[in-house]
């Protein structure tokens, strides 16, 4: 509700995702028990990715950024921009030439999110993190969510191929120009 224009909004979340019967995105509460099967306590207590969609079109920052380290994550925006007309699509296009909305997820819509103890977090939290720290930067110490973005899609297949055996892929999704999101010191 404060956001301003000019501000960065970020909007991390790290927990449990899920696609319903209906293919529907979910990010899932701690009391919520039953993440398949029981659609109605999803649509009542869960936040699913059209309302998490709605709220990014009122939030009045002209740079955003979600992260979203949960299962099936990719399906948070697997949707966009099928619903909307050409006048929209263009409108949004002119907009975004100054703006920009980025989405980074842990997962595709099939695939769960890695947790490993040795790292203390998911994979993909762990990745950001490093990626924070200075290795996703490509030298200017301005980490850009571009840069980012590239960083996870190598370092998380990586960390859970050596953990686990098997790759987990981030997904992304993005509309409107890169912008820097830290200055490395």
């Amino acid at each position: 509700a404060n956001a301003k224009p000019q501000d960065l909004f970020v909007f991390f979340y790290a927990g449990h995702g899920v696609i319903n019967d209906k293919k529907e995105f979910f990010l899932v509460p701690h009391d919520v028990t039953q993440l398949y099967g029981n659609d109605n306590a999803l649509a009542q207590k869960g936040l699913s990715a059209a309302e998490l969609q709605d709220y990014s079109k009122n939030i009045k920052s002209q740079k955003q950024l979600f992260i979203l380290d949960a299962c099936q994550s990719a399906g948070a925006f697997q949707n966009m921009g099928m619903a909307r007309g050409a006048a929209e699509e263009k409108a949004i296009a002119q907009l975004a030439r100054s703006t920009g909305t980025q989405w980074l997820s842990a997962s595709g819509t099939e695939q769960f999110a890695s947790e490993f103890e040795q790292l203390g977090h998911g994979t993909f939290t762990y990745c950001i993190l490093q990626g924070f720290k200075g290795e996703a930067d490509t030298g200017d110490k301005k980490l850009t969510i571009k840069e980012l973005d590239a960083y996870l899609q190598d370092k998380v297949p990586e960390i859970t191929t050596k953990f686990k055996g098997t790759p987990q892929y981030p997904a992304s999704y993005s509309y409107g120009n890169d912008f820097p999101i830290i200055i490395i010191k």
